[in-house]
This record gives C-alpha cells, structure tokens and sequence, in this order.
C-alpha cells in the first residue's frame, strides 16, 4: 500500500471497524490526491469490511470495451487481467454490467485467477453521461449464466442515471449479513473513483495543452516574419519576436531607435485602421512601409491579415502576418527585365517546338493524339504500324484484323480515360504485331491536355515495349519457383541436422555422465589400489632387509626388480587416481603461507638421484624479493615435482634450471623450469596438456609413462588460481612457465575447515 493510501486510512482514524461510516469512506474518497490512492483504499476498505484478505479491482477502459485491472491487494504476484465486454460468459462481465453482485464456487472459475474454493462480486457504477453503456436486465443476466455455479445477490439500490463502471473481485465467500454493505459502499464509492479517473484524465489533457501553447508559442517566435494579434481597438494583445523588435520599444534603447519604432507604431495603426474602412481585411495581401529600428532602412511589408472572431478573446480580433518583401520588390525590376528575354525565349520556343515534332517523328516508341471522343488525330510512324491500315501497301486479313483489334483495345482505353478525373493514367496492354503476328505487350502512358478552363480537348499517349520486361517477369517467376523448391529442401535438410544434433547433444550427455561416474568411481577406490600395492612395497622391502630371514643374491635381485615395479605402478595409480579426484571434485585445498624457496629445495631433494644418475647440471634461481604464498603446499611441490621429473626424463645431457620472479603484470610468482632436452614440435604444444597423451604414441615409444603428469600440473593449477604455457625449440630444449597468485582464492563449494590460518 502506498504513502498516500495510508495518509486516506488516517482520514478514517484507527478506530474499530464498527465506528467506520460509509460517509467515513465516501469523505476519505472524496480527499483522496489521486485515483490509484482511493481505489486502493477502496479495495483495502471493502476487503476489510467482508474480512477477506485478496481482493481485486477492475475498471471500464476508456473505449468502453472491456475491464482492466487497476489495483490488486493480497497477491504475490498480481494478475493483470484485460476482459473483453464481448465475454458475456464471464461472470464479472455479467455482474458489472447488471450491476448486481454475483457469488461463485470452485465450479465457476474465472478466466486470469488461480482455482478459487468461491469469490465474490460486487459492481461498481459510474455516473451515465454520453457514451457510457446501459445497465443490461436482471433476467437477461440470469439468462447469460444459465446453470453456471453462479449465484446472484441482493443488488444494491441504483442511484438515479447509473451506469456500468467497474467491478470488485474478492476471492472469498462474504457473509449475507455484510454482502448488503459491502455492496451499498460499492454503489456509493463507485462515481467518486470514476469522478477522480475523470479528474487525473482531465490534468493530463491540460499538461497536454500546456506543453501544446509552449511549443506553438516557440514555433512562433522562432518565424522570421513579424506576426501580431490585435482586437477592434488596433491594440496590439499578442506578438511574436520579431515583431517586438519592430514595434516595441525597450528601457535601454537609443533616441532613434525609439524614435523608429514610434514611426512603425504610426504607421501600422494606420495601415490597420485604412484596411477596416475599406473592408481589406477580408482580402488578400497589403503592402506596408516600416523603418528598420537598428538600421534605419526602409523595410517593405506585404500584410496578410486573417479574423480570429470570438477565438482569442470576447471581441473580434485581427491576425496580421507581415512579409518582408523588400528583396522581391527589388527584384521586381530584375524580372520587368526578364519579361523581355523570355517573350525572346518564346520565339526561339516556336522554331524547337518545330524541332521537336520532327525528333517525336523519330522515336522508337509509338506515340498517338487522340481527342476527347477517342478518335486518333495525330500519330507516328510508329503508331501507324500497329493502328491503321495503308492504303499503298496491301495486308493481309490476319493483318487488318491484328489492326482492328488493337485500334479497339486502345480506343475503350482512350475512352475510360476520358471519363475519369485524373490528369494520367497508366496501364498494360497486349497488342498484336500486324507484320509478324507475334504477341506484342505495351505500357500505355496517357495525359491530358487541357484548355484554359480546365477541360480536356486532347489526350497524349506513348506505348513502351514490354517485350524484354516480360519476359524478365517469367524469369523471375522461374527463379521465384525454383527458390521456393530449394527453400524447401534447406528446411528439410536444417530438420535432418537439428535431429542429429539433438541426438549428438544427448550421446555428448551420457559420454559426460559415464565420464563423471568414472572419475568419480576411481576417486573413491583410491583406498583400495594404493593398499594392496603398498603392501607389496613393504613385503617387498622387509625381504630385501632380511628382517624375514637369509635370502640369496638372486632372490634379492629378484625382490629389488618386483619392489621397483610396484613403486613404477603406485607413481602410475597414483596419477590416475589424482585425475580422478580433480575431475570428481574431491580434492580439497589445505591453504596456508608458503616459502617458495623451501618448496623447491624439497622438490630439488626428491629429483636429486635422477640428476645424479644422469649427471645432468642443476641450477635453482630464486629472487630475493619473491614474498611468501598463501597457497596449498602440497599443489604447488606436486606441480614442480611433475615439470621437473619431465625436464630430467626427456633431458639426457646438460642442465635443468629452476627460476622464479615476481611477475610484473599482476601481483604474482612466475616459475621456470628450463631443460636442454630433446624440445617439442610446434604441432605438439596443445597436445601435450591433453590427459592420458604424450608426443610420442607408439607401442615402442623410448619414454614411459602415463601422459597425466602435464594434464594433472594443469588442472591443480587451475585450482589453485594460477596457469602454465610452454615455449619449446625443437631439439634444443623448453621453458614450462608457471604463473601462480600471491594468494589462492577459496573456490566455489570449499568447506572453510578446508582452510589453515
């Protein structure tokens, strides 16, 4: 409910509902600022009464046409109905036309409202003015519903020229012991809430007048020519711009220049005073002689004045628009000049127009002159061809009847133009070539010619060739018909598409849904593999130690080549069994503040037998101003762990660097790991990162190992916020960059005891 229907409901006071009149309500009304305030007061007041908690409130549109919703109380989500008059069904239709209350039960829904258990109608009027629909009959009503779950109620008494204004809907069933209030104050309320829509329409209309009267004021004073209103008196009582330059004087000007404007003063009463002796005023143009106030220049007017009568004021008024025509009139000499050049260019005319017959006598379409009767009085060459017969040259009968039958074609033609009112006309005709027999389609392009009275005495005609033009036309119908054929087969082949890709998205789902099962699957046997394994780890080891009794040389070799088979196992399960985790999400993050360079002296530690057993150089640079991480410890070991094992695996003589810098585009470490190894091809760059791929696929490839190491460095950086790229040359060796953030942001489902201070 809005500010101002609570300032209404303190009209009332916070009394009881029983100490609130219905002369309380209509006075509140009548105070109400605006309409959506008192039908929302209204409604509140009705709901209140029939102790009811939704409510709805349905108002005659401006059209009388249908019920539109305005105000709604009660509802989540308000249903904004528009109902056609012409729905003689609905029973809102039917009570707020009869103006009689009507009730209904779950068997009578209404269109627009959720099912109702029962509702309540009660109608509101407005006052009958010009326009506004009859009450329709109670008995006509009843008629309308028929056997419909609707029930009428006691209507109200009708106040004197009633009409249909509205109705409230209130989705409950009211007690019989108020429906008779509650309708009275629907009766009562009903023409103030259409007299307060009358009143909001009617403020609207004047801001539109207003703006209106501003925008013709600024057309106006925005017309360069002097306009000026004056009553019988010649008092000037309005003026534009413009003319207050000419005829009003203002506190700063000059002695001439008041002087000039006194002058125009003068002389334009005179002016107006001579055109109402003469009766000028109801004629044309007037010329009057002003003085330019800022130049001193003569200024020569043309006035146009026009009466307003009673429409400006309660005496007879005056519009005067004055047309500087000071220009023109020094241009009238220049034309007086020209006169004589022209009546030059007329006897020139004479001898082109005798040109021009000649040229017309020349062109290749037909051309005739017929006159008011449609009798041919003039044509070429051309037109001969088609419409007359030779005598000197001898035709056939095919020919004479090709001939008749075009000459009658164009003469009904000629004569249905010549009926008409139109000064042109233009229309298709199919002739026949008299000399070849051959179809020949012309546009007939017709005009008047008319007399100093304005009637026609003769009609010009030119026939165009449509031959090319036809035959285009049955080109582009071909090509029309053949599009719409290939349009039809481009539909048949995008449904084929769409089916396959509907079928393609669905096998693309279950491929992804086995996928997450399996990763899922593996995360949660990593238990399971690592134990049996670990096992024979430590059998393995008890043996070789003797801690189970004396074994000889080659049991000892033998349990030394299982154990290192087992542990090669455990480093492949446990890669698997890593991707699994980081593709189910079941790898959480322990963060916590992290010093890279312990971090890479325990990896260094780790790989030191392989670089020994290689002898390969190690170098380890780390920056002195490179701060500590807050990062998971156990991600960022395992990440350098994996690119250094590949740096010494595919690194078989130089050195293996490890170099760390404050990166310098954002406030982060950057990490590279660089090798003089055996390089990647360009081509192998993207693949290298995919999971279970190494560059080399073949059964004899010379370097183990699961694929999963770059795969798995990836996606743990992902999780950690950070990123990797490589630059390789084939042959000579490769730099893995590693970028990661100072501090690693808690990811979307992390459990905060994930976390460590």
């Amino acid at each position: 409910m809005s500010s101002r229907t609570r300032d209404l409901d303190g009209l009332i006071g916070a009394t009881d509902l029983g100490d609130r009149t219905v002369a309380g309500v209509l006075s509140a009304l009548a105070e109400a600022p605006d309409f959506s305030s008192a039908a929302s007061f209204l409604l509140a007041q009705v709901l209140e009464i029939a102790a009811a908690e939704r409510g709805h409130m349905l108002r005659l549109d401006a059209a009388q046409e249908g019920l539109v919703s305005v105000v709604t109380i009660g509802y989540d989500t308000p249903p904004h109905l528009t109902i056609s008059l012409g729905e003689l069904s609905n029973p809102l239709v039917v009570s707020a036309v009869s103006l009689v209350p009507v009730s209904g039960s779950a068997g009578s829904p209404l269109r627009g409202f959720s099912s109702l258990e029962s509702w309540t109608a009660f109608p509101m009027p407005q006052a009958r003015l010009r326009g506004t629909l009859p009450v329709m009959p109670l008995q006509h009503a009843r008629e309308l519903m028929g056997d419909n779950a609707v029930r009428f109620l006691t209507p109200a008494e009708r106040r004197l020229a009633s009409a249909p204004g509205g109705v409230i809907v209130i989705e409950s069933a009211v007690r019989d012991s108020v429906v008779e209030s509650v309708a009275s104050l629907a009766m009562l309320a009903g023409p103030l809430v259409a007299r307060l829509v009358s009143l909001q329409e009617a403020r609207e209309s004047i801001d539109r007048l207003t703006q209106q009267r501003d925008r013709l004021t600024l057309m106006v004073d925005s017309l360069p020519d002097p306009v000026v209103i004056t009553n019988a008196s010649n008092d000037i009582i309005a003026q534009n711009s413009r003319a207050e330059r000419l005829l009003n004087a203002k506190d700063g000007d000059s002695p001439g220049r008041r002087r000039a404007i006194e002058l125009n003063n003068l002389l334009f009463t005179s002016f107006l005073s001579k055109a109402v002796m003469t009766g000028g005023q109801q004629g044309g143009a007037r010329e009057l002689n002003l003085v330019d106030p800022d130049e001193g220049n003569d200024l020569l007017f043309e006035v146009l004045a026009h009466p307003l009568r009673d429409r400006v004021g309660p005496e007879d008024a005056v519009l005067s628009v004055l047309r500087d025509v000071t220009d023109l009139r020094r241009a009238a000499n220049e034309l007086e000049r020209q006169v004589q050049r022209v009546r030059l260019a007329e006897m020139k005319a004479s001898s082109e127009r005798d040109r021009l017959n000649l040229i017309l006598e020349n062109v290749a379409d037909p051309i005739l002159v017929t006159d008011e009767r449609a009798n041919i009085i003039l044509m070429n060459d051309q037109a001969e061809q088609l419409f007359q017969a030779s005598e000197t040259q001898q035709r056939s009968r095919r020919q004479l009847q090709a001939v008749r039958g075009n000459d009658t074609k164009f003469t009904s033609f000629i004569s249905e133009f010549a009926l008409l009112d139109s000064r042109a006309r233009r229309e298709r005709m199919a002739l026949v070539h008299p000399a070849s027999g051959s179809q020949l389609p012309v546009e007939v392009v017709s005009g008047k010619i008319l007399n100093e009275r304005g009637e026609p005495i003769a009609i010009v005609s030119v026939l165009h060739d449509l031959t090319k033009e036809v035959e285009i036309e049955r080109l582009y119908e071909t090509l029309k018909t053949l599009n719409s054929d290939l349009e039809e087969r481009i539909r048949s082949a995008t449904a084929d598409l769409a089916e396959q890709n509907a079928r393609l998205q669905w096998q693309s789902q279950e491929v992804e849904r086995a996928n997450r099962l399996k990763s899922e699957f593996l995360a949660s046997m990593s238990h399971e593999l690592r134990t049996p394994i670990n096992a024979l780890i430590g059998y393995s080891a008890l043996l070789i130690d003797g801690v189970l009794g004396e074994i000889n040389e080659r049991q000892r070799d033998a349990l030394q080549r299982g154990r290192a088979a087992a542990e090669h196992l455990l480093a492949l399960i446990n890669d698997i069994l890593d991707l699994a985790k980081i593709e189910a999400g079941k790898m959480p993050l322990h963060l916590e503040e992290v010093e890279l360079r312990d971090v890479i002296s325990e990896v260094s530690q780790q790989i030191e037998p392989m670089l020994r057993k290689k002898q390969l150089e190690f170098i380890v640079d780390i920056s002195t101003d490179c701060p500590a991480l807050y990062t998971d410890r156990t991600k960022v070991r395992q990440v350098l762990l994996n690119l250094l094992s590949n740096a010494v695996k595919f690194t078989n003589r130089g050195r293996v660097s490890v170099i760390a810098r404050c990166a310098q585009s954002d406030d982060g470490v950057q990490i590279d790991v660089v090798d003089s190894g055996i390089g990647i091809q360009d081509r192998d760059l993207q693949a290298i990162w995919e999971d279970f791929r190494q560059v080399d696929q073949s059964r004899t490839r010379e370097y183990g190992g699961t694929g999963l190491g770059l795969s798995i460095t990836r996606k743990l950086l992902d999780r950690l916020g950070g990123k990797a790229n490589v630059r390789s040359t084939y042959g000579e060796g490769s730099v893995f960059s590693v970028t990661l953030p100072l501090r690693t942001p808690l990811g979307a489902g992390e459990e905060p005891a994930a976390i460590r201070p």
